[in-house]
């Protein structure tokens, strides 16, 4: 093993206890991943949360749509998906990329692409 790998497996040992994994093992369908830390409160916070997405998905499709009683709710709509979007955002992973991108640069394996 060479010195560039030493320093990118050492960093990731180093890294590995420093958050907790966005994706885990889903724990009944094979090879497939499920996301740690998103959660809702109950059914009804599921059912708000699916109602703003379609509702802000629709907006974005016909901005003319005119629903008085989702309108009347669209900031909080825009609340509910900022927080799903940061739940689902990996907390700490981000450093293994800086890691990475070290070591690409390090080895010279990306060199020829622009």
């Amino acid at each position: 093993m060479n010195r560039n790998e030493e320093k990118l497996i050492n960093s990731l040992k180093h890294q590995a206890m420093d958050h907790h994994p966005t994706l885990k093992p889903h724990s009944f369908f094979k090879n497939k991943f499920e996301v740690s830390l998103f959660y809702v409160d109950n059914h009804v916070d599921l059912v708000l949360t699916v109602r703003a997405m379609l509702y802000l998905a629709m907006k974005v499709m016909d901005p003319e749509l005119i629903d008085d009683i989702n309108d009347r709710y669209e900031k909080e709509y825009i609340r509910q998906i900022l927080t799903i979007a940061n739940r689902l955002l990996p907390q700490g992973e981000e450093a293994l990329l800086d890691d990475l991108n070290l070591y690409y640069r390090e080895e010279k394996l990306r060199e020829g692409l622009t």
